[in-house]
């Protein structure tokens, strides 16, 4: 059996000594190649698995990187992961996954587990978490990348994008195209920095628009939810002109509503998310939302996360990669008169 084999028996097949065979499995350019492809054939002859725990603790290193997203099956996240993993399986190293489930206790007890499986670096999401999480991130001693989210005060490296600010330029975005009376649509339940952010965006650039109210429903983060608020917004007193979700999933039940009752968007009642799902541009009408590169922003992380490891940056960074409004069919009309 492979577990049986050991590194001497690779030696003694491929006639080198232990060293040789060492060098070969650390990926050391002082072998040649034809000792290499000796090395390379005992072990596939006698089925050799290197013992990778005991190399870890020699050099100190795992080869893993932890991440903690709050889901497996939302697209922002995976997207963010196929990011990171691009560049760390480049780099030989891999990605292990926790998902939170937006509970601050279950992350501790990630984070916890995490670590004492010796990662050599770890990814969160967001910027926000309790006391408990970052006392044991500051404590680990290896490098930490928030993401999704900007924050003055990292607990190590952050990269991520203005939640606020994007959220405050859509809302100018539809003030622009001449709506008042806009609704922000947000979520019920799983409350995050991100989608608080935007909310909060939605406050600040309603509060400098003379007129302007500020008017919040909650709903689920669903196509249903999406559906509901703009069930909710027809049957209100108020003449609602525009609702903007603050996310896409619901925007698009938004939308499909509005299909199913024969409302005209964005005649009637104009509609905007958040995310730029695959989606949002093929819904018609097609759905004005804010893109963001998730993918390349795992890739920046995780880049961050090997240039620390290699030694060549020991210092904290705040990285903005930034955000795009993508203005669609479902709120484009003429840009209101000075």
């Amino acid at each position: 059996m492979s577990s049986t084999v050991r590194l001497s028996d690779v030696a003694k097949r491929a006639e080198v000594g232990v060293g040789t065979v060492s060098r070969v499995l650390n990926g050391s350019e002082k072998v040649s190649a034809t000792t290499r492809q000796k090395v390379l054939d005992a072990i596939a002859e006698l089925g050799y698995v290197p013992n990778l725990v005991a190399r870890s603790l020699a050099a100190n290193r795992t080869g893993l990187i932890a991440a903690i997203i709050p889901v497996i099956g939302y697209t922002q996240h995976s997207e963010v992961i196929q990011g990171m993993t691009e560049v760390l399986h480049a780099h030989g190293m891999n990605l292990m996954i926790g998902a939170s489930g937006y509970s601050d206790e279950v992350e501790l007890q990630i984070i916890e587990a995490f670590l004492a499986r010796r990662p050599d670096a770890i990814y969160v999401t967001g910027v926000r978490h309790t006391d408990a999480v970052r006392i044991a991130l500051e404590r680990s001693g290896i490098p930490v990348v928030e993401g999704s989210n900007l924050t003055e005060h990292p607990i190590d490296t952050v990269v991520g994008y203005s939640n606020f600010k994007a959220g405050a330029e859509l809302t100018r975005l539809l003030v622009d195209r001449g709506y008042r009376r806009i609704w922000h649509v947000t979520v019920n339940k799983d409350f995050n920095d991100r989608i608080d952010d935007r909310l909060e965006g939605f406050k600040w650039a309603s509060s400098t628009e003379s007129g302007l109210g500020v008017n919040v429903v909650r709903c689920e983060n669903s196509f249903d939810g999406g559906a509901a608020a703009v069930r909710l917004a027809t049957s209100s007193d108020g003449k609602v002109e525009a609702l903007m979700f603050a996310t896409d999933v619901m925007a698009v039940g938004g939308l499909l509503e509005c299909q199913r009752r024969g409302i005209d968007v964005p005649g009637k009642l104009a509609i905007a998310g958040f995310d730029d799902l695959t989606i949002a541009g093929s819904i018609n009408p097609s759905l004005t939302t804010v893109k963001v590169d998730r993918v390349g922003l795992g890739r920046k992380a995780a880049e961050i996360i090997i240039n620390r490891l290699k030694g060549n940056d020991r210092s904290s960074q705040i990285i903005n990669v930034g955000f795009e409004i993508v203005e669609r069919e479902s709120t484009r009309r003429a840009a209101r008169r000075p």
